[in-house]
């Protein structure tokens, strides 16, 4: 049997049924599960699943970190079960921040990858300034606009998973990010005149490479589509739920939502800025000391809003991806340490191959679950490095030109395309250097307890065998 679908068949027993998965999906290296019942899911007997690194009680629902094949064992259940995929858009129990940091999460998660790849093809036209190419060549124009289409068309790709998020129909959000988008508008909002609809005044805004105020317009339609669904008679539903929608959403957006989440994203600079003026390098300083625990919690993903911000109003984001250096090669520094002190051979193979994924991409998870949680010492030494890495971003303010976790292949994002910070790649590398001794350093004088490890693995070893 292949193993994606023995993992996906395992987890499937423990989850108290399929009907209890209220809803599915998945991030970078975690399944993200809502349950109707939480008492018929069986936490601890996942836990033990060969394959599985630790299950994570978040807001509304449960995450099972099982790394990179993630997507594979996704496909699997899918394919195999009849669960709902997608976010459930339905009300979700916990405080109001932790909802919105979820809803964030979930929200922003998808969009993640395409914004990666355009942080990747930001470094190669860096790369291509200092070999040479000359800005006006076509090669060059054409890389640099596969790595700003993502960031300046972000509205639809919001509008596209906060659908996805709500239950509603992604054509419809994303004709609506249309509408702040489309030239016309844009013109009239570049005129500096006064704007109404209907007599209603309009706030001059520009939406382009923002992502709250669609994310706040998805929310209001939620509701709207709703009550209109609800009492449209069904001979008419389908031409007049579109049009009656748009006709209140337009006004709404244009009015409150619109301009709300443009209000939110200015406050935000406000902030980013003042904390920089009054508290140089308080903001990283904090972030970094935080990461392990935002990765555990999977609440990271929440923070891109912020970083989103920063790329529009300052060109650069000189907090989160900083600190993030410090959550990164934290966990290869770990691996490393285990993976030299170690004597069980087990052991030694889960550390080389979580170091190698934390270095190369940057991805942490397989690392902080599969080592630190199992040998506890560990987890305190990636505090301590993340501490100090933070401790060295806010000496230097360091800071990263496009988007894209540190890693092996996203360094280059520390590279100034503009030639005002020629020695940001190089303090980037001594971040990496600093959080790599350090971890290190802390990993080995520490010590850990591999036994736990080995009792682990030989009831593994000694499970029997599923068919």
């Amino acid at each position: 049997m292949d193993n994606n679908l023995r993992l996906a068949k395992e987890i499937m027993s423990h989850v108290g049924g399929v009907g209890n998965i209220a809803s599915l999906n998945h991030c970078s290296t975690r399944l993200r599960l809502r349950v109707n019942h939480e008492e018929n899911f069986d936490v601890e007997a996942i836990k033990k699943i060969d394959g599985v690194l630790d299950v994570v009680k978040a807001i509304g629902g449960f995450q099972i970190i099982v790394g990179n094949n993630v997507s594979k064992v996704y496909a699997a259940i899918v394919a195999n079960y009849d669960v709902k995929v997608g976010e459930e858009g339905g009300r979700v129990a916990g405080n109001v921040f932790g909802v919105v940091l979820n809803v964030l999460s979930d929200i922003m998660g998808p969009a993640v990858p395409a914004i990666v790849a355009a942080g990747l093809f930001s470094a190669l036209a860096t790369i291509g300034k200092l070999l040479g190419l000359a800005e006006e060549s076509t090669t060059y124009q054409i890389i640099y606009s596969v790595s700003q289409a993502p960031l300046y068309f972000l509205p639809f790709i919001v509008a596209y998973t906060s659908a996805k998020h709500w239950k509603l129909n992604p054509v419809m959000t994303i004709a609506l990010a249309g509408v702040l988008n489309y030239p016309s508008f844009t013109a009239l909002v570049e005129t500096g005149t006064p704007i109404t609809l209907f007599g209603l005044p309009v706030t001059a805004a520009s939406y382009a490479s923002s992502l709250i105020p669609m994310i706040l317009t998805c929310w209001a339609m939620s509701y709207v589509n709703r009550f209109i669904e609800k009492y449209c008679p069904d001979s008419i539903r389908y031409v007049m739920v579109p049009f009656l929608t748009m006709m209140v959403m337009v006004p709404v957006m244009l009015c409150v939502t619109g301009p709300a989440g443009s209000w939110v994203g200015t406050l935000m600079s406000y902030v980013i800025t003042w904390m920089n003026n009054t508290m140089p390098g308080a903001a990283v300083l904090v972030v970094g000391i935080i990461t392990p625990f935002l990765v555990l919690t999977g609440s990271h993903l929440a923070l891109l809003p912020l970083v989103m911000t920063e790329f529009a109003t300052l060109g650069f984001d000189g907090i989160l991806f900083p600190a993030f250096i410090g959550m990164n090669f934290s966990q290869f520094a770990v691996s490393l340490a285990v993976f030299l002190k170690a004597k069980n051979k087990s052991l030694k193979s889960t550390a080389f191959s979580t170091g190698i994924t934390a270095f190369l991409t940057g991805t942490t998870e397989p690392a902080l679950y599969g080592l630190c949680l199992r040998l506890k010492k560990p987890l305190i030494a990636t505090f301590i490095g993340c501490a100090a890495n933070g401790l060295y971003c806010a000496i230097t303010r360091i800071v990263t030109y496009a988007f894209g976790a540190p890693g092996f292949f996203t360094m280059l994002n520390f590279l100034d395309p503009t030639g005002a910070r020629p020695n940001n790649f190089y303090l980037s590398l001594g971040a990496v250097a600093v959080t790599i001794i350090v971890t290190f350093a802390a990993t080995w004088l520490l010590g850990f307890d591999e036994s736990g490890f080995e009792d682990e693995t030989k009831k593994a070893d000694s499970a029997p065998k599923k068919a």
